[in-house]
């Protein structure tokens, strides 16, 4: 994972959300953003988890096992030995990019992917830019106001996971560090930003992934265990408090509707969250899943190591 310096960051910042801890703290089980309750009616709720002992719809052979993944209703984007390359939903590639961008250890820094459907484009995040990939040209922009509007001289503070939903999107910085919120229209702005003490406990060491599905965020924690946090779109009423999951979990999934996915890919696992907060476990016998998105409403695509491939299953 990505690592930045331990400097505190004032909570004095203008657009810095001040919200009582106490009540962060206080679980909930819903959501207070009524504006966006509609935005799921058209996804269906999943009975079960995802069952990854069946045959795979679709699949197709990879040369790594890097992580990035994300899903569109129509489409993947994923990165694969230096190429980003974007699949329709029956795995048939429709075109690639050859693309790198190197840290000053000589690391490849591709940390995650969102699918921005306002623009029907993906934003790429690295440790320190945030780019714009555009499905129709597959040309590559780097958006420079993430950079120059949100670290406020702060060069040595790194990105570490992205999500968006319409126009929203929700950046979470290294070591946990900070939450922003942004919207892309009518012109890019943030919105608001939250410090480690607003979101997340003083001793969390990181947030390994950050999703959304329009009405809720859900915050993959590591601190003494690794956690699920929920909150409403505002990040102002936390809806799941400390779910505790397997301590190898390494990445989140929303699968709309307050459901989520958790990837564990040491334990071969996917851990399927209700929106009653119930683990329900799939072991995934063939291989080791890496990440995973859904396509619409019937399928997912599972991203898989040893060996490594990309997996569509129908869900239930």
């Amino acid at each position: 994972m990505a690592s930045s310096s331990n400097r505190e960051t004032s909570e004095k910042k203008a657009n810095e959300e001040t919200v009582s801890v106490e009540t962060l703290n206080k679980p909930k089980q819903v959501t207070i953003d009524e504006s966006k309750k509609n935005t799921q009616n058209d996804i269906r709720k999943l009975n079960n988890a995802p069952e990854l002992s069946r045959t795979a719809v679709d699949e197709h052979e990879l040369e790594t096992d890097q992580l990035a993944l994300s899903t569109s209703d129509e489409n993947i984007l994923i990165y694969d030995t230096t190429k980003f390359i974007l699949f329709n939903n029956k795995l048939k590639q429709i075109k690639e990019l050859e693309w790198k961008e190197y840290d000053p250890s000589g690391i490849l820094t591709i940390d995650d992917l969102t699918y921005l459907s306002c623009q029907n484009s993906y934003l790429i995040l690295t440790r320190s830019y945030i780019y714009e990939l555009n499905i129709d040209k597959f040309e590559m922009k780097l958006i420079e106001e993430f950079s120059k509007k949100d670290k406020s001289g702060e060069h040595d503070l790194e990105f570490i996971s992205i999500t968006a939903h319409d126009e929203h999107i929700f950046i979470a910085y290294a070591d946990a560090s900070a939450i922003t919120k942004w919207t892309w229209k009518p012109t890019l702005q943030l919105v608001n930003r939250w410090t480690k003490s607003k979101i997340v406990e003083e001793t969390d060491q990181n947030i390994l992934s950050i999703r959304t599905d329009g009405s809720h965020v859900g915050l993959l924690v590591k601190g003494d265990k690794i956690r699920l946090e929920v909150f409403d779109f505002n990040l102002a009423t936390r809806i799941v408090h400390h779910l505790d999951v397997n301590n190898t979990a390494i990445m989140l999934t929303s699968l709309a509707n307050n459901q989520w996915l958790i990837i564990d890919s040491q334990q071969n696992q996917l851990l399927f969250i209700n929106e009653d907060n119930k683990i329900e476990k799939r072991q995934n016998k063939d291989s080791s899943p890496l990440n995973a998105g859904r396509l619409a409403n019937d399928y997912i695509v599972v991203k898989c190591q040893k060996p490594n491939k990309l997996q569509i299953f129908k869900l239930d």
